[in-house]
């Protein structure tokens, strides 16, 4: 299926809404002993990263199998992941390049000591933004592929040429 930022992260939204996401959601981050803000940030994108690299095709499937399947393993990723993230109460969306679907979820200044040191923010109007991808299992938080950050880097480039911002 190919579709649009908008109706990704519109999707997501639709998805966070429903009563037994939030009711996982906030289950998944209470059993994870992960402490602090990054730490359910983490917990959220391992999760998601393992569904995706345990799915099988075979036993039982759920309302996420469905989704996976027609959102294909280049979007569909994301949008769980965004609507665990915003389930659980983060600011985050979906977003798009032509080579992936992934989430950014707003960081607070405080959140900042506590990253990686490879993770790689975007910045934008004084907002932080935190890229997670989960497409697969292990992922690091606040990393990207290379085409991906460069085809971000030109649509930046482009926004500030354009007297606009990037989205």
């Amino acid at each position: 299926m190919k579709a649009g930022r908008a109706v990704l992260h519109g999707l997501a939204v639709d998805v966070a809404r429903h009563p037994e996401v939030v009711r996982f959601a906030r289950a998944l981050l209470h059993a994870a002993p992960a402490g602090g803000r990054l730490g359910r940030i983490a917990a959220l994108l391992t999760f998601a990263g393992a569904l995706v690299d345990s799915r099988t095709g075979h036993g039982e499937r759920n309302g996420l199998d469905v989704l996976l399947d027609l959102l294909g393993r280049d979007h569909g990723p994301a949008v769980v992941l965004g609507a665990l993230l915003m389930a659980a109460g983060e600011r985050a969306r979906v977003e798009c390049t032509r080579e992936m679907a992934f989430v950014q979820v707003e960081l607070e200044a405080a959140d900042l000591f506590a990253l990686p040191p490879f993770a790689r923010l975007h910045v934008r109007r004084g907002r932080y933004f935190l890229p997670l991808d989960a497409r697969r299992g292990r992922t690091p938080l606040g990393f990207l592929p290379r085409p991906v950050r460069e085809a971000l880097s030109r649509r930046r480039a482009l926004a500030t040429l354009a007297g606009g911002s990037a989205a």
